[in-house]
């Protein structure tokens, strides 16, 4: 009877070891190694058109004006817009075309940096240089009279458009002396028209 039990005793041990061997046997481990980056932004000018020079609707002919694009920097993020020989009601218009060289979408935005100083036109005034965009920038644009333009102005365009990689947005720039100006004082202007793209939501 005691022999009996002893060697009960003994299976019960050699179960419960053989039962936790088992056990370890069912656990399996997978493992995640994690890598992340940054996408990149980027913006380049892609190509430049002179439209030319005109007379508001209406105007009397103007002078010949001349518009030209020149030094577009190796980078292609930087290009200067010279306009000369402009009159009272004449204007010039130029094509600028800009590409998304980034890796993700780009919000656009347009500031205008000069404002009412370096020659270009206060709200509501005249003998001065107008500059105007197709993006929405409008700072001394007169159309049809010789009153001061009453509009409000607009100096910054913010969420002008979102571009894909790869996508591109054409604005028009122009410049005019505003019909009713009796000279330019300065007889020049100095302006940045500068684009700005950001990621992000």
């Amino acid at each position: 009877m005691a022999r009996n039990w002893v060697v009960g005793i003994g299976a019960a041990l050699a179960l419960i070891v053989v039962a936790g061997t088992g056990f370890a046997a069912f656990t399996a481990t997978a493992t995640v190694n994690g890598q992340a980056s940054a996408g990149t932004v980027g913006l380049a000018i892609t190509s430049t058109f002179i439209l030319g020079c005109d007379a508001f609707d209406g105007a009397p002919v103007p002078g010949p004006g001349n518009i030209t694009f020149s030094d577009l920097n190796e980078q292609q993020t930087s290009v200067t817009l010279t306009v000369s020989n402009l009159t009272p009601s004449a204007y010039c218009d130029a094509y600028l075309t800009l590409e998304n060289t980034g890796s993700v979408p780009e919000n656009l935005s347009v500031v205008l940096d000069t404002p009412g100083s370096n020659g270009v036109c206060a709200p509501s005034a005249i003998n001065c240089f107008a500059v105007f965009t197709l993006s929405g920038i409008d700072q001394g644009r007169f159309w049809f009279s010789d009153s001061p333009y009453t509009d409000t102005p607009t100096s910054a365009v913010s969420n002008l458009v979102t571009l894909a990689p790869g996508g591109t947005y054409t604005d028009a720039i122009g410049v005019a002396i505003p019909t009713g100006s009796t000279d330019a004082t300065p007889s020049s202007a100095v302006f940045t028209l500068a684009y700005t793209a950001s990621a992000g939501y």
